[in-house]
């Protein structure tokens, strides 16, 4: 297995063909828009984006995909490492090993020519874009440092909007992946401002921003968390596929 140089990458755009799991992640790595490393062998390709999500193209046989469970689902990587897969071949093979767990999550698209909502905020709160201080000092579990090295890389690459309450940060959606034609929506409301509606008037935000810059918005999540599938349907979202994870049990 060849780990490519960042001047190699755009080579394997060639790859990236539509699937379940959506195009942005591995797009937005070969594209250079966000950081993340290529690995190649023969036909085959794995991708791992800095957020940890992976994701494979190609001709993957037997010998590749047992180098990628050693080395990345069987020892601990210095980033977490998810493996996102629609190819019942591919998950077959996985099951098969020992020490993994296997999960689903929802990819959902926008539908092309929907309108989305004038900003109309409540009474107290104001909406900003982010800048550097935002993105260094914004505490989460979803905030844009999850997906992005740094605030050059994501002010340059990236946008983001945040809903505060006074000067109190409340709730926020930004750019969590981005290709030259796609936007994946990420989302997070503080604990003290949750069932208040403003993650979807933040996620309304972000289309909005998306529809200007002429991008197709995405979104994806856990099977298992129905607030991100709520806030995707109620900002007008619709589920597209479902797809298979793989990590380590660890």
């Amino acid at each position: 297995m060849k780990k490519l140089d960042p001047a190699e990458y755009q080579s394997v755009l060639r790859y990236i063909v539509p699937s379940a799991c959506g195009e942005v992640y591995p797009r937005s790595i070969a594209e250079g828009l966000q950081h993340g490393d290529i690995y190649t062998e023969g036909d085959a390709v794995l991708l791992w984006h800095h957020d940890g999500f992976a994701f494979l193209y190609g001709t993957c046989g037997e010998d590749f995909l047992e180098e990628i469970c050693q080395t990345f689902l069987g020892s601990t990587p210095e980033r977490r490492f998810i493996l996102f897969t629609d190819k019942p071949e591919i998950e077959q093979f996985f099951r098969e090993k020992p020490g993994l767990l296997f999960g689903q999550r929802y990819h959902f698209t926008y539908p092309e020519g929907r309108p989305v909502p004038p900003e109309k905020l409540p009474e107290g709160y104001t909406i900003r874009s982010f800048d550097r201080d935002l993105f260094s000092s914004l505490q989460g579990r979803i905030t844009p440092r999850f997906s992005w090295t740094d605030a050059d890389a994501f002010l340059q690459n990236g946008m983001g909007y945040c809903i505060f309450c006074g000067e109190e940060p409340a709730s926020w959606a930004f750019s969590a992946a981005v290709s030259a034609e796609e936007l994946d929506i990420g989302v997070e409301t503080a604990e003290s401002y949750r069932h208040k509606g403003l993650a979807t008037l933040a996620a309304e935000a972000m289309l909005r921003y998306c529809i200007r810059m002429g991008k197709r918005p995405v979104w994806s999540c856990d099977v298992h968390n129905p607030g991100s599938q709520r806030i995707a349907e109620k900002a007008g979202f619709v589920k597209a596929s479902t797809y298979t994870t793989i990590r380590a049990d660890r």
